[in-house]
């Protein structure tokens, strides 16, 4: 039976924090080996295609549930547009002039900020391999069309003023570490963007799988056919997956393909 498989991006495919920045060779041909075993294989990340680091977008994936499923892509095509409204962005920008902290609001193309200049904006965009010919920082938000942001604060005591201000807009979910937090539209999520998918493409969500570790991957790993969490995954999202496997820098994808047999 044909299988749809979609993997997360960081913390599953890739870890940042560990200097994995690209699909390693030996994933690669996992991921070939479910091609060729008939299945098709998906990326559900918060990330938009351009922040997609060079090392993931080189690989030939059916599809894309990008900006945490605020769009979806098929064979090139959108199929699926959740848009940031004005309101929201301009809410954010002015949260962010009164308190000092960093915005990221993200198209298929290219990636609006506060200042391109801002020390704390180029160590985060330089750890996350964030590309500099894709940022923007003099634009009007209400030209622009976004699929999701992101908020960096500066200290864990501004993280109730932050969520405070932005979730009449806003599902605000905690990255895995420091201070930094994905915007997705209140109703959005890779949950939906792969129902979509799914929909779009006559499939049916009994036969989908998916691979994810962070708290934004919950909904994904509750609605699929079968929820798979990283062992490196938080533990909301163990806690609703049917099943847990290795960390990611123990080849736990290969583990977990090899024990449903798909590979």
């Amino acid at each position: 039976m044909n299988k749809l498989l979609f993997f997360d991006i960081d913390g599953t495919l890739i870890e940042c924090n560990l200097g994995i920045y690209s699909i390693p060779d030996k994933l690669r041909q996992d991921l070939d080996q479910l091609k060729v075993n008939g299945h098709d294989v998906f990326l559900a990340t918060g990330r938009c295609k351009c922040f997609i680091t060079d090392g993931v977008m080189d690989y030939p994936f059916n599809g894309y549930v990008t900006c945490n499923g605020g769009y979806v892509e098929y064979l090139g095509k959108p199929i699926y547009k959740a848009v940031v409204p004005s309101a929201a962005i301009k809410a954010t920008m002015a949260l962010c002039e009164k308190y000092d902290f960093n915005y990221y609001f993200e198209s298929t193309d290219f990636i609006y900020v506060r200042d391109c200049k801002n020390p704390k904006h180029i160590e985060f965009s330089q750890k996350w391999k964030m590309k500099p010919e894709t940022v923007i920082d003099r634009f009007d938000p209400d030209k622009i069309e976004t699929y999701i942001g992101m908020i960096v604060v500066n200290k864990i005591e501004d993280i109730p003023i932050m969520v405070e201000a932005l979730s009449p807009y806003f599902d605000v979910q905690r990255h895995q570490s420091d201070c930094s937090f994905d915007l997705t539209l209140r109703g959005v999520s890779k949950a939906l963007g792969i129902s979509e998918l799914v929909k779009n493409i006559n499939k049916d969500i009994k036969d989908t799988i998916a691979f994810g570790d962070g708290r934004n991957d919950i909904e994904m790993l509750e609605t699929v056919g079968l929820g798979i969490a990283m062992g490196n995954a938080v533990i909301e999202a163990k806690a609703v997956a049917d099943y847990v496997t290795d960390r990611i820098e123990n080849d736990g994808i290969e583990k977990a393909l090899k024990k449903f047999e798909l590979i």
